[in-house]
């Protein structure tokens, strides 16, 4: 009888745990589900057409622009509301097209902007060179130009239907596996790239200890600091730097902790890259990885997607490389 009511006891608590780990299961599959079903959302613009002169006044035609957008309240020096910086070109005709309200924010919130309230007066703050020196500004009343008023410059409200950013997502010359916001609501993440850019690289520099390569968190600075310190043609760093594709060359080695945020998302990115029927692309390998992060003049740090483990190796060793970079 005890036999029978301790297997009773043991059915119990594996019956619990079963609920348990399928009721996790469909509560995350769910929450994926949702995830992955709306990657879009719609914004309300103010569209703005104005030619764009130079300060000796001359029409900037076909030229690409910085500029910096600012909406006042009240009056041309009254409150900033909301700022955000873009890039934008002129046509053959120096008239300018802008979207405002979906481009990289530097101040405020767009939904401090209500086009029914006011007055407001927009500036632009423009960079003939496509920089951040801005030496031209255009100030001008906000008018709806819907309602019918006719100026020699025009706004309008239009929607922009806006991708959204996701973990998972091909962009950006690679695929996203790490996303945040900054305090104004931008996206910034991690990108990593297709495939591995090698199977057998050394780290390098043995016998050279530098504290500048020994960041656990960042591996752009410690990339940065490998090359400056002659990383060799081949090794892990040069692999990193070197690589360029889609346009996007700002690639590095991951340090420890960004390689730590690619493993916890491996099983979803190795889900894409191995099913997408491409000979481009390759999920992450139950091998070693080199990381970014020095530890000695003789050894740094490797990772390994077999175990989720890292362990500090000698640096003439051979593990696989596989480039990040930021957004």
């Amino acid at each position: 009888m005890k036999e029978i009511s301790y297997l009773k006891s043991k059915f119990f608590q594996w019956f619990a745990l079963l609920i348990f780990l399928l009721g996790t299961n469909m509560i995350s599959f769910t929450q994926t589900q949702a995830l992955n079903s709306n990657h879009t959302y719609t914004v309300r613009t103010i569209v703005y057409n104005t030619l764009v002169m130079s300060n000796s006044k001359i029409l900037l035609k076909n030229t690409l622009l910085g500029i910096k957008v600012s909406i006042h309240k009240g009056s041309e020096k009254g409150e900033i509301i909301y700022a955000e910086i873009q890039q934008a070109k002129t046509n053959v005709k120096g008239n300018l097209q802008i979207e405002i309200g979906v481009s990289y924010v530097v101040h405020g919130k767009y939904s401090n902007f209500d086009p029914t309230g006011g007055p407001y007066f927009i500036r632009l703050d423009i960079d003939p060179k496509g920089g951040t020196d801005y030496n031209i500004n255009i100030t001008r009343p906000f008018v709806n130009s819907a309602k019918g008023i006719q100026t020699n410059f025009k706004f309008a409200l239009g929607n922009k239907v806006i991708q959204k950013r996701y973990v998972g997502e091909i962009w950006g010359g690679g695929i996203i596996f790490h996303l945040n916001k900054d305090s104004l609501g931008n996206d910034h993440g991690l990108i990593a790239s297709l495939h591995d850019l090698s199977k057998n690289a050394r780290w390098g520099l043995n016998g050279i200890d530098f504290f500048g390569f020994k960041n656990a968190s960042v591996g752009k600075d410690n990339t940065k600091a490998m090359m400056t310190n002659g990383a060799e043609p081949g090794t892990a760093a040069y692999l990193c730097n070197k690589y360029s594709h889609d346009g996007f060359k700002d690639w590095y080695l991951p340090a420890i902790k960004e390689m730590i945020m690619l493993y916890e998302v491996r099983g979803l990115i190795d889900d894409i890259l191995d099913k997408d029927k491409s000979d481009k692309t390759k999920g992450l390998e139950n091998k070693q990885y080199w990381t970014s992060t020095g530890y000695s003049a003789s050894t740094s740090w490797f990772f390994s997607f077999y175990n989720g483990g890292a362990t500090n190796y000698g640096k003439n060793f051979v593990f696989n490389v596989r480039a990040i970079r930021a957004f």
